[in-house]
């Protein structure tokens, strides 16, 4: 999806957000990464301090219209849409297909998509969009045919040009054990606008028991594209993340929330990838950890792990919280990693034991800001769906006064609430709409409340964002990132 924003006659591009619509099964039992059918729906958030007026265009994979474009306004800072390809109403198409979507409007917008399997044992995963295209997306984990303790691992790569003309794309895989090259695609050519869902399963090229990187590449000049991932595995886990663009390689990257084997099963692996054409000695990757409040387990307070093992260039290393008994039990936190050079990094959210997973890609250190917007809040809906916002106080050295205010989508009650919380220095605010309001983490908003979520702070914070439907069986589960601006 792309979101543009108009002013007189000049344009640029705000957002860049991918949409793979899907509405049928998209492989037979014998291929593909997945047998379910997939649908979609995204929630805009208009960031502006106006009116929001704006088009949304969809398109096939080939760039062509597939229903008819749709406008729409959405109320100033903070208001937001919701767009459901499934079901009649805003964004609804009638016939079964996949394909992208296209959003311009005349305030700055964000989003957050959600892919679903509707009327099946859930399969579930959410994205977010991104700031500008860009010609080069790592993509930091990918897999064909791996076994896992959660069955076979498969992997989606889907590709939108974001550009004016239709570009070429080329796709690097990278072992992710060595760091050496396996494979290149070519022959890829998508039009404007349009998107491409490229799956691994199906890649003859490939070994089976696979596990790797991939570098997605606009081969044409001054081609512009986005670059999403699904990460499948058995029959109904699905992990979906967005792939990090060229210009994001940092060296310190933030993580709102980490656990590790809590009692319900939850731990957040972290994986870094090195992007750059030095090794990483021993020791020269680094995460420092801050206990959170809420924490079933409040020491240690704080601690600090390091690589023990050389990570050579492409090479990625994973703090693994599943298998590696030394890191602490029964602990939630946010962590911070740094590293000698460039790097990417993400986190994985399993419940084990479970079909139950999810990711979302660590916040790099450098895109801090004050403000944060959550496109989607919901507390404990007739059909299950909840969530949970984690915050993080970027300054280790000062407490973060933050105001909260939820707005309520048209029709809900209270239409605002406004909340007054303290961060400590380093550490987390979980914002749990998941349980009741005497909770520790809970939020003083009535069960069957919807709407969207402001974050503002004397300190530099990011943000996560859980969604789930409670008490479903399969994989109802979602992560994605907040929206963080100076």
């Amino acid at each position: 999806m792309l979101l543009r924003r108009y002013n007189l006659l000049f344009v640029w591009v705000i957002f860049v957000i991918l949409v793979t619509l899907t509405f049928l099964t998209l492989f037979p039992v014998t291929a593909g990464s997945t047998t379910k059918s997939l649908s979609t729906n995204f929630t805009l958030i208009n960031l502006g301090s106006s009116a929001a007026n704006g088009v949304i265009q969809y398109l096939r994979p080939d760039g062509t219209e597939w229903r008819t474009s749709e406008t729409f306004t959405i109320e100033p800072y903070g208001g937001q849409a919701i767009f459901r390809q499934y079901m009649e109403g805003p964004g609804y198409i009638a016939t079964p297909g996949q394909g992208s979507v296209i959003v311009s409007a005349d305030q700055p917008l964000a989003a957050v998509v959600q892919i679903r399997a509707l009327g099946q044992i859930p399969t579930s995963g959410a994205y977010v969009g991104f700031p500008t295209g860009s010609d080069t997306f790592y993509v930091p984990l990918v897999a064909r045919q791996r076994g896992t303790a959660s069955g076979i691992a498969n992997s989606q790569i889907i590709i939108q040009n974001t550009g004016t003309e239709a570009t070429n794309i080329e796709i690097k895989f990278i072992d992710w054990f060595n760091g050496n090259l396996v494979y290149t695609k070519t022959g890829i050519t998508v039009n404007r606008g349009a998107s491409y869902l490229y799956d691994l399963a199906d890649e003859v090229n490939l070994p089976s028991n696979w596990i790797g990187s991939a570098v997605v590449k606009a081969t044409t000049e001054g081609g512009s594209i986005a670059v999403v991932s699904n990460f499948f595995t058995g029959p109904h886990g699905m992990q979906t993340f967005n792939a990090f663009p060229k210009e994001s390689v940092s060296r310190e990257w933030v993580i709102p929330l980490f656990t590790s084997r809590l009692a319900n099963g939850l731990s957040a692996p972290v994986t870094i990838q090195n992007l750059s054409d030095s090794v990483i000695p021993i020791g020269g990757a680094v995460m420092t950890c801050t206990v959170d409040s809420t924490s079933p387990n409040p020491t240690p307070t704080t601690f600090v792990v390091s690589n023990t093992t050389p990570i050579s260039p492409s090479m990625a290393y994973a703090w693994n919280p599943v298998i590696d008994m030394s890191l602490p039990s029964q602990w939630l936190g946010s962590c911070r990693v740094s590293s000698l050079q460039d790097i990417i990094a993400f986190v994985q959210l399993r419940f084990i034991g479970t079909d139950k997973a999810a990711a979302y890609e660590a916040i790099d250190a450098r895109s801090a800001g004050k403000t944060v917007f959550v496109p989607l809040v919901a507390k404990r809906l007739p059909n299950g769906f909840a969530s949970a916002v984690t915050i993080q106080n970027l300054n280790i050295n000062a407490s973060a006064n933050v105001t909260l205010t939820y707005k309520a989508t048209l029709g809900y009650s209270p239409s605002e609430l406004v909340l007054y919380r303290v961060i400590p220095a380093g550490g987390s605010l979980i914002q749990n709409h998941r349980v009741g309001s005497d909770h520790p983490q809970g939020v003083p908003l009535p069960d069957n409340w919807q709407g969207s979520l402001i974050v503002e702070s004397d300190q530099p914070i990011a943000a996560f964002v859980q969604l789930d439907f409670l008490g479903s069986g399969g994989d109802p589960y979602m992560a994605h990132n907040a929206f963080t601006i100076p």
